[in-house]
């Protein structure tokens, strides 16, 4: 398999602008990032429209496109979990997370570890919500970084380089862990959310 010049100058081009989004986005609706607030929730100051391509582009994501339909056709219709499960998750966020927005703006609270801890005044429990969070999100994270890596490493064998897959694969995941890393740490939230905008747009 070859790639051509135009796949590769789009390919390219894409990255080069979503990567200077990512790393531009710190200085979008400017804010101390050293902050949480600033760094984890952009300053509360994004308003409907840019969460609205936020969400938009979390659920249009290598989760989606990748890792979704190659597990259905891997094991079958144990993977069409996916369909019934977003949308359950998506009503039972409609019905409860309007109040818990007011509640946690009013309240400055900035994570669900915080909500808990106050309102059940629970350190432990507090705790054991944080790690609930952490360990669920990291299959999550790891599987767009597969997913980039499943797309660069398809880039790079249709480049026909003078390396074996193995290496080529391990190249393509530093480079996507690297990338995401990268700018996730210095914009926080508006990294994600100017990138997700021009995905979905």
């Amino acid at each position: 398999m070859n790639v051509d010049s135009v796949t590769l100058g789009v390919f390219v081009g894409l990255f080069v602008v979503f990567v200077l989004l990512g790393f531009l986005a710190s200085r979008f609706r400017r804010g101390d990032l050293s902050s949480l607030n600033e760094w984890g929730l952009g300053g509360r100051r994004f308003g409907a429209l840019l969460v609205w391509f936020l969400l938009g582009a979390d659920l249009f994501t290598a989760y989606t496109f990748i890792a979704v339909p190659s597990g259905y056709l891997a094991k079958g219709s144990l993977y069409w979990f996916a369909v019934p499960y977003v949308g359950t998750s998506f009503g039972v966020a409609l019905l409860t997370m309007p109040r818990l927005w007011t509640v946690s703006r009013n309240r400055g609270y900035v994570t669900a570890s915080d909500f808990i801890k106050e309102r059940m005044n629970s350190r432990s429990l507090a705790v054991a919500v944080a790690l609930t969070g952490i360990v669920a999100e990291l299959p999550y994270i790891a599987l767009q970084i597969v997913g980039l890596e499943a797309v660069l490493t398809v880039l790079l064998l249709g480049l026909n380089l003078a390396a074996s897959a193995k290496e080529i694969t391990e190249i393509a995941l530093i480079i996507a862990f690297v990338v995401l890393a990268a700018y996730t740490i210095t914009s926080g939230l508006r990294g994600a959310v100017l990138t997700g905008c021009l995905r979905m747009y």
